[in-house]
């Protein structure tokens, strides 16, 4: 009787487990390539949130902009995941594309950092070369 009891727990619980969950297409559904466009600015907004914009704004939520640019409400792009997230290999193929026009974006952009970063660190030793010299001669004097 126990083993019987186990057996239909057991049985439950695998059925619980599948992936049953089905969403029915949603009318307007945003395309494959616009949600690749619109996570890949939303990504953007969401990184660049925390940088001082030219008004010196700090912490602005963007991503009522990226809906502008696209012409869609949250709530059209909110059913559009939901969908995408139950087809969870579209889901993936979406994010890939995502992730690898981010990492895309970051190569190109990292060398620019890098040469900014050389180019401040050359003026500021010579800054110090000329603070050292400033010293040397008012020792002198």
């Amino acid at each position: 009787m126990i083993r019987t009891i186990y057996l239909i727990l057991i049985f439950i619980l695998i059925l619980g487990c599948q992936d049953k969950v089905h969403y029915e297409k949603p009318e307007g559904l945003l395309k494959k390539e616009e949600m690749i466009e619109i996570l890949y600015d939303m990504h953007l907004a969401v990184g660049t949130s925390n940088i001082q914009n030219v008004h010196f704004e700090k912490n602005r939520n963007y991503t009522s902009l990226v809906y502008e640019k696209y012409g869609i409400d949250s709530t059209r792009f909110l059913e559009a995941n939901v969908y995408y997230t139950a087809h969870i290999q579209e889901y993936e193929e979406i994010f890939e594309e995502v992730e690898r026009r981010i990492t895309e974006l970051k190569q190109v952009m990292e060398p620019q950092s890098d040469s900014t970063s050389v180019i401040s660190n050359k003026i500021r030793e010579a800054g110090r070369k000329q603070d050292s010299i400033r010293k040397v001669l008012k020792s002198k004097n």
